[in-house]
């Protein structure tokens, strides 16, 4: 049989004994096509030497890459760790809820494996004739799937949107992969009034995230009730869910090698390829071929990215200001890089300044001479600039 697995969330990845446990077990009769959501999960999975074992260059959602496996495979699994289980089960309810045709191929979620709370969910009819099986195998039990909640209330024509989300106290609440709150209680709902995000209850609102999604003063409006939604945590786990049995009788077998390079022959147009992120550090792995060095804007945004880049050795030019949401654990910077601290709310102004000026409204440029480049960007921040850390 070809089995599909779709890997989420990094706290897996941050024991990778577990993943690749599974991965041996259900690859002893089967040929396995596993693949991985979520940037920080993927840069822990480099770390963890994963890469060649998991598909880690795709950039879907985890109903998309579900719906890409069921094309190509028998059956499909969703390998998921939620904060808790209940977070993991509404979780699993709110991706089978995304998918076109959830019933097209069996699909199975591995919730929590090695855990004592551990679990296995049949998300279709066809998926109940495998699972006893995978509950064999792994040791895990079997479970209901979820009742449908209503997340999403929309009214008033249309006009108005209520997004709830199931998280705990102190989560960044991302949209589009944008910090735009806090949540102080385990029930969050995300308001937004003809595309505009308005108000958060069950969280404390971050303004400038809100400008960031609407870009500026283009005032892009976002659709909430299709948008794209997730709260972000620390790395780090404190549980130790380390229960599941090892199959010795056999490794994995893949019918093809996933494992391919990021970093394709740097390609001179003119020069050094230089990316620019935005307030987006999770776009990072997505655009760094070729590239010789970054300048990202945003405080989390500089710490993210340069510690995913700083396993490729690109360097980057870090723009700041001090207003930090801690959503990085560990900052690695490459050699070379460069990290300017601005007044509060100018890290901001300087990325419009540099992104018209320098990169013509693009993303990607090419330069001759990056020395040239870092005193233009420290002469455009003039007299917001606090302080340079060379590294």
């Amino acid at each position: 049989m070809q089995i599909g697995i779709v890997i989420h969330n990094l706290q897996l990845m941050d024991s990778p004994q577990t993943v690749k446990n599974i991965l041996t077990l259900l690859s002893r009769e089967n040929c396995i096509n596993a693949c991985l959501c979520g940037t920080m999960g993927k840069v822990a999975a480099i770390d963890a030497g994963l890469e060649n074992l998991i598909e880690i260059e795709q950039v879907l959602k985890p109903s998309a890459c579900i719906e890409a496996l069921f094309r190509s495979n028998d059956l499909v699994c969703l390998l998921n760790h939620g904060r808790e289980l209940q977070t993991g089960r509404i979780f699993g309810r709110i991706v089978v809820s995304h998918i076109q045709n959830p019933e097209q191929k069996p699909l199975i979620q591995i919730e929590r494996p090695g855990c004592v709370d551990g679990e296995l969910i049949a998300w279709n009819r066809a998926a109940e004739l495998h699972i006893e099986k995978f509950s064999g195998l792994l040791n895990l039990k079997i479970s209901q799937p979820p009742l449908p909640v209503t997340s999403i209330e929309i009214s008033d024509q249309g006009r108005r949107v209520l997004r709830r989300i199931s998280t705990f106290p102190g989560a960044n609440i991302m949209v589009e992969g944008f910090v735009v709150g806090k949540a102080t209680s385990s029930e969050v709902a995300l308001i937004s009034q003809d595309g505009f995000l308005i108000s958060m209850e069950g969280g404390v609102i971050k303004e400038q995230g809100i400008k960031i999604l609407h870009n500026y003063e283009e005032r892009v409006p976002v659709d909430m009730s299709r948008a794209w939604v997730k709260t972000a945590a620390s790395r780090k786990n404190p549980e130790v869910c380390e229960n599941l049995p090892v199959n010795k009788n056999g490794g994995v077998t893949k019918s093809t090698s996933l494992k391919k390079s990021f970093l394709q022959e740097k390609v001179s147009e003119s020069g050094t390829k230089v990316i620019l992120i935005d307030h987006c550090a999770e776009r990072s792995l997505e655009i760094l071929e070729g590239a010789g060095l970054a300048i990202t804007i945003g405080d989390d945004t500089t710490e993210i990215a340069g510690s995913i880049l700083s396993r490729f050795g690109i360097p980057v030019i870090g723009i700041t200001d001090g207003d930090c949401d801690e959503l990085a654990t560990a900052v690695n910077y490459a050699s070379g890089s460069m990290v300017l601290l601005l007044k509060p709310g100018k890290d901001d102004e300087l990325g419009i300044k540099l992104k018209e000026e320098i990169f013509s409204g693009r993303y990607t440029s090419f330069f001759e001479n990056i020395e040239d480049l870092k005193l233009r960007i420290i002469n455009f921040a003039e007299d917001s600039l606090k302080s340079i850390s060379e590294y």
